[in-house]
This record gives structure tokens, C-alpha cells and sequence, in this order.
């Protein structure tokens, strides 16, 4: 399967989170292609079926700067993404109680209100919870998968 892995990352939690996805879905004989930064033509939703976004919080709840501009794009242009599967991997600290998991929640409503189906529940790893994101990331992958696939 072609997994396509949007990664915002502020500090580089999220980005190391998302290799060690990238790796465990490679490891299952799974393609990912990953997007980072750029535009929405960049970032060819309408050319992908299943999309995993792994992203953390900055600012008062807000989307990460290197993918703030397809979040932008997406709000702005609204492009249907009914064919989109996708999953929700974010980051965040609960000791920021008013804007805990902000940005992640609101790449879940984006992708909800344009139509795309979340497969299987958003996986939230909070700082102070969650020692080691990327192992619990890694964890969370085969079921998401098992959704996914069945």
C-alpha cells in the first residue's frame, strides 16, 4: 500500500516520530512518501489514497510553520478528499491544557469537513505521558494498519 506521511514538526519531535513510522511501515512492505513542507500541488492529495499525518502543536494550539501552508490551502481552497483514508499521529503537552494537541486537532477537522474517512482512532501522545512518542508511534502502527486493511 501507498502511504503518504505529512509531517509537521516544530521542534523535530514530530519529525522523529514520523522516521520511525516511515521505517516501521517500510519494514511491512509498505510505500510512504513524505511531504514537509510546500504547496498544495506539492503536497498531490488528489493523487493519494491514504494519507498518515504526524504532527505536533506550536504556539496557542497552532499548526506547525512547515506545513502551515497546506493547512492554509486546504482551509482556503477546500478541495473534496473523499477519496482520502487517513490516520492522525499528534504530539503534544498537557500542561498546555487550552491548547493541548491544537494543531493535530485541527488537521483532524480540516480533513473531516472535506470529506476524507479517519481510520481508526487519533493517536495523541502527550509529553509528559509519553517518554518515548516514537516507540509508542511505532506500537500503534500495526493496528492502525489492521483498520486500515480491513
Amino acid at each position: 500500500m501507498d502511504i503518504h506521511l505529512i509531517v509537521g514538526s516544530e521542534s523535530g519531535n514530530a519529525e522523529m516520530v514520523a522516521d520511525c513510522v516511515q521505517t516501521a511501515l517500510e519494514e511491512r512492505g509498505h510505500v510512504v512518501t513524505r511531504f514537509r513542507e510546500g504547496s498544495l500541488e506539492d503536497a498531490a492529495l488528489g493523487e493519494k489514497s491514504v494519507v498518515l499525518i504526524c504532527s505536533s502543536t506550536t504556539g496557542i494550539g497552532d499548526i506547525p510553520q512547515n506545513v502551515e501552508p497546506l493547512y492554509d490551502a486546504l482551509v482556503a481552497t477546500r478541495p473534496s478528499l473523499t477519496h482520502l483514508r487517513y490516520g492522525l499521529i499528534g504530539l503534544g503537552d498537557r500542561n498546555y491544557k487550552d491548547s493541548f494537541l491544537g494543531g493535530p486537532k485541527k488537521w483532524d477537522a480540516i480533513f473531516t469537513e472535506l470529506g476524507a474517512t479517519r481510520v481508526g482512532a487519533r493517536l495523541e501522545l502527550d509529553a509528559t505521558d509519553n517518554p518515548t512518542p516514537d516507540e509508542d508511534a511505532v506500537a500503534w502502527i500495526p493496528g492502525w494498519l489492521a483498520q486500515l486493511e480491513g
